[in-house]
């Protein structure tokens, strides 16, 4: 057994990774729900684990990402933390979406990227489809926000502002 099975989740489950995240890496399991998904993705990138980010996406966030440069952006990062803000109702149980921050080191220097994610159902499996901007002003401090022109922390080779952030 790996020693990141017996140590907490870094989803922030309060779960170890084997009793939580573990089996949707690993494809024992399919996560149930989009909250259980955006655990899960958080909880791949800080393993560096791209392929399984990309096999949970669909459509235009499919199309638009670059597995190299979300690997070599995944590695970069000291992952600090996921704080799950609201998680929608399912809506028909096709879609959903889930509000977080992630906070991370980037160069020595604190940032967090709020999100609200948008999820689809298909195929009996959730995917992860879109991104928007958090819309909180007091859930990121001014001084640890994606710069505009810095590069976009999804991977996208885009600048934040023509990314993410528009």
């Amino acid at each position: 057994m790996n020693k990141e099975n017996t140590e907490d989740c870094p989803c922030g489950s309060n779960k170890t990774y084997l009793a939580c995240c573990e089996k949707f890496l690993q494809g024992k399991q399919i996560p149930p729900t989009p909250e259980a998904l955006m655990r899960s993705r958080y909880t791949a990138f800080t393993f560096s684990n791209i392929d399984y980010i990309s096999q949970t996406m669909t459509g235009v966030a499919l199309q638009n990402f670059n597995p190299d440069n979300a690997k070599v952006w995944a590695k970069q990062i000291k992952w600090l933390g996921l704080e799950v803000i609201n998680a929608s109702p399912i809506e028909n149980n096709e879609r959903g979406s889930v509000e977080f921050i992630v906070h991370y080191l980037l160069n020595d220097r604190k940032q967090n990227l709020h999100e609200i994610s948008e999820f689809r159902r298909e195929n009996d499996r959730w995917y992860y489809v879109d991104g928007a901007p958090g819309n909180s002003v007091n859930a990121v401090e001014e001084s640890s926000k994606v710069g505009r022109n810095d590069p976009c922390p999804c991977g996208s080779e885009k600048k934040y502002k023509k990314c993410c952030g528009s």
